[in-house]
């Protein structure tokens, strides 16, 4: 066997410095003349650069490694070699930086035969991203991956390596809109595999509860103690529980083993697995007849126009993070669990309990009571989730006596358009009065108008007494 050394480098769009060891391969990151000297290039190369537009404030990442080659393979044949460990190195720095990089970066790589005694520079981990040092994180990452058992460490590098599939196809997507589904199903590719680690546990926790049941109802009702009896039993309560054994149930022991379960967490995941199902399964029928801003490329499996491929993003890296024990990833997670709406069955009993009519507008507006909201309340209502009728019943009377500001123009807006079609001749011609004062005003809300139509009118609300109104308008201009 013959040593081998390899060294590839790209330029990093978004800069950060980083330093680090996985197995025989080091990354770290140098400036613009560290890296024309590491690559040893000359001036026909750096002409080449300041046509590129690079300059020496630029940052590159420099991946050394070290491998044993054949003595009859090419020295190109360290690429191969290597590759497995830049997969796993790049998908640790994306899931600590956020930045998905992948091999198609590297302009810069060279190979050929090392020293039989040839090492790598051994530091201590390192990075320092928007200034902020997360060293410490880095380092803590490093050593429970380097602890884990090996079957442990091949389902992390196939988390990390998804992740970063889908931080990538996630950063596709933000201007093309080509690669949303696959994105979506990237994150929940993780979920579903950390599922499958813990669902281990379910099955654990029924056999031994579903065979207490059944020794219990036996014996203490049916003064039944025979084994034969007992088995039957058990096996036809397994036959039916078989059909819930779904992903959906995995995911959230999941969360629950890793303190992330909360009645929030639940809904997102729930509201996920939707998405996932309809992406997956898919719809017999993807054509629709409407479309709406920002235009697609293809027709789409989901209506949701506010669905935002970083919220699952998020969640996937805190499972993973957590899975590690590591705290990386937390704030983004706690911020996002603060953020998310209260659940449909909170909505459902605030409007059950009549809560709204103890309420001012502006509590209301401010989510006074669990952080239910006018904004929640058009939030359900915009997905076909929270129907006409008790939308109506939460907000009717304060669209008739609410005050019109630069503060609350939007959301009056909305509820209006909504309510302007209300079968209650008071409540709809207080709605209507208000579209017209927005329309006249020097309210925000007025250039608003058009595109609240064509949203609800997307997805099968169309507001009626609206349309007629601008078109009204318009004949008149």
């Amino acid at each position: 066997m013959v040593k081998a050394f390899e060294r590839r480098a790209t330029k990093l769009e978004n800069p950060f410095g980083i330093e680090l060891i996985w197995r025989n391969s080091r990354a770290y990151t140098v400036d613009y003349k560290t890296y024309n000297k590491l690559l040893d290039r000359g001036k026909r190369e750096k002409k080449s650069d300041e046509e590129a537009g690079s300059s020496e404030k630029d940052t590159y990442l420099i991946i050394d490694s070290l491998c044993e080659i054949d003595e009859y393979d090419r020295v190109t044949e360290v690429a191969a070699i290597t590759r497995p460990n830049i997969l796993v190195i790049l998908s640790l720095i994306c899931f600590v930086t956020g930045k998905p990089l992948t091999t198609f970066g590297f302009n810069s790589i060279f190979s050929t035969v090392a020293e039989p005694g040839a090492t790598l520079p051994v530091n201590a981990p390192r990075l320092e991203l928007e200034g902020d040092d997360y060293s410490d994180s880095l380092a803590a990452l490093l050593k429970t991956m380097r602890d884990l058992p090996q079957s442990k460490q091949t389902l992390i590098y196939s988390l990390l390596d998804r992740w970063r599939k889908a931080s990538y196809l996630n950063e596709e997507n933000e201007e093309s809109h080509l690669f949303e589904d696959e994105a979506v199903l990237a994150c929940f590719h993780i979920l579903e595999l950390l599922g499958n680690h813990y669902g281990q546990k379910i099955d654990t926790d029924t056999d031994q509860k579903v065979a207490a049941f059944t020794q219990d109802v036996l014996k203490n009702i049916f003064y039944i103690e025979n084994s034969n009896i007992s088995a039957e039993v058990n096996k036809l309560i397994h036959t039916t529980l078989s059909s819930y054994k779904t992903v959906k149930p995995k995911i959230l022991r999941m969360l629950q083993e890793q303190g992330m379960l909360t009645p929030k967490s639940k809904a997102l995941i729930e509201r996920f697995l939707e998405h996932r199902n309809a992406i997956a399964h898919g719809r017999v029928n993807l054509y629709e007849d409407k479309a709406i801003f920002p235009l697609k490329p293809f027709f789409t499996h989901k209506k949701d126009i506010y669905f935002d491929l970083e919220t699952i993003r998020i969640v996937s890296a805190r499972a993973i993070a957590s899975f590690l024990g590591t705290d990386l990833w937390e704030d983004q997670w706690d911020e996002l669990i603060d953020n998310e709406l209260p659940t449909y069955d909170q909505v459902k009993g605030f409007i059950k309990a009549r809560s709204y009519e103890k309420l001012s507008w502006e509590q209301m507006q401010d989510g006074h009571t669990n952080g239910i909201s006018v904004g929640v309340l058009i939030h359900y209502y915009r997905n076909d989730t929270l129907n006409f009728i008790p939308f109506e019943q939460a907000l009717s009377k304060f669209i008739q006596d609410v005050k019109l500001t630069d503060q609350n123009d939007m959301l009056v807006l909305y509820v209006a358009t909504i309510l302007a079609d209300s079968k209650n001749d008071s409540i709809a011609k207080s709605s209507q009065k208000l579209l017209a004062t927005i329309n006249d005003s020097k309210l925000q809300a007025r250039f608003q108008m058009r595109d609240i139509l064509k949203e609800l009118a997307y997805q099968g609300k169309e507001p009626q007494w609206l349309k007629a109104f601008l078109i009204q308008r318009a004949s008149q201009s």
